[in-house]
């Protein structure tokens, strides 16, 4: 799996875009992230633009997941909420995971309220958070320093949020991640192990966030 932010003001041409997800094996996972502008939630003809560049990014890699990142400062208002449910309509939900990853005062309970009404998932640290119900989860274990890494206690929490779930998207970011990846795989396959469980998909992991930009000048 890898995170694609295509740049706000320039994204990967089409050629190199078909070659990164020629390249990739079937089952590799494209998540986009969709530029600032588009998260701040105005308005205009920008945000219109990028949100179709984007979109178009997203299809050409057959993107799995496509996430929204709301700033601070988009506050948990009626104004806002409605404002994140009319930007979901815009982005159709056939064959993606639509995501959304709140930051500043949202309280969980509300991010969970405001996801299902906009029918998409909320993305939280399943090392700190409780993650809410369902098949499908998509999660950011935060930077975790340059050396530092989880816990064995947090990193259980991790793989025993992920147990019974369909599909699990793990983002793990900080120059930890690559041994924070091995240990939660040793850590989900200590769960899966575990009597009674059920089939657990493989968590997909990346150790850092990846900037995408043009190959080609």
């Amino acid at each position: 799996m890898v995170e694609i932010r295509p740049v706000d003001t320039s994204v990967p041409r089409p050629p190199t875009l078909r070659r990164w997800r020629k390249a990739a094996s079937p089952t590799f996972v494209f998540s986009v992230i969709l530029p600032r502008i588009v998260g701040s939630l105005e308005t205009g003809e920008a945000v219109d633009t990028a949100l179709a560049d984007t979109l178009q990014v997203a299809s050409t890699l057959e993107a799995r997941c496509i996430v929204l990142q709301t700033p601070p400062d988009v506050r948990p208002t009626a104004a806002n909420r409605k404002k994140i449910a009319a930007l979901f309509a815009r982005i159709p939900p056939e064959g993606v995971v639509r995501c959304w990853e709140a930051s500043g005062v949202w309280e969980q309970d509300d991010v969970i309220a405001t996801a299902r009404a906009a029918g998409v998932l909320p993305v939280f640290d399943a090392a700190r958070d409780d993650l809410p119900s369902g098949p499908i989860v998509y999660t950011r274990l935060r930077a975790l320093g340059k050396s530092a890494s989880l816990s064995e206690t947090s990193l259980q929490r991790v793989a025993d949020a992920l147990r019974g779930r369909r599909e699990s998207f793990v983002i793990v970011e900080g120059r930890g991640g690559v041994r924070t990846r091995q240990a939660l795989l040793t850590a989900t396959a200590r769960s899966r192990a575990e009597p009674g469980d059920a089939a657990t998909v493989r968590p997909v992991i990346m150790p850092m966030p990846l900037k995408a930009e043009d190959e080609e000048q």
